[in-house]
């Protein structure tokens, strides 16, 4: 039963996430075109290289990006980008899968809420905070250098109101 109910609610996250990606789709499509390629990876089309993927490589800052999402196609600019940025990725896949239409609307808000604060628009942006938070704990995790008991911070007093019991 558990197993029906799972394939249900996929189904629903793909329709709802369906009119983005049907624009990767498309940009996916003008990518394999101008040389690039695909795969798919935990149902989630990658296209990556090619002539597109260079030009978008060669963008000027901030324009310039490894990869982008849109719904269920995450679009790179070559394959090491794609590997290094999966993870990261992969975070903006279940985002489109929740947000649905409103995703991007929703991430275009965010980002220029945060420009109004003083703070930039892409990292501050609350879809990218918990894709970098995913993101650098799979690193941490993975990282043999870093153990466990080094990720506690200790505790700092900043004023009369926390208590270190």
């Amino acid at each position: 039963m558990s197993s029906y109910r799972n394939a249900i609610f996929k189904l629903f996250a793909y329709t709802w996430a369906a009119p983005n990606t049907a624009l990767g789709i498309l940009v996916g499509l003008i990518m394999l075109g101008l040389g690039g390629r695909m795969q798919v990876v935990a149902g989630v089309a990658e296209f990556h290289g090619g002539k597109l993927g260079r030009f978008l490589a060669s963008l000027p800052p901030p324009f310039c990006f490894g990869a982008m999402t849109l719904g269920h196609v995450i679009l790179g600019t070559c394959q090491n980008q794609l590997t290094a940025l999966q993870a990261h990725e992969h975070v903006h896949v279940r985002q489109y899968e929740q947000w649905g239409l409103f995703f991007l609307p929703a991430y275009a808000l965010s980002s220029l809420w945060e420009v109004s604060h003083g703070r930039c628009g892409y990292r501050n942006n609350f879809f990218e905070r918990q894709a970098y938070a995913v993101d650098d704990a799979q690193k941490l995790k993975a990282s043999p250098l870093i153990k466990p008991d080094a990720l506690r911070l200790p505790f700092i007093q900043t004023s009369g109101f926390y208590d270190s019991n």
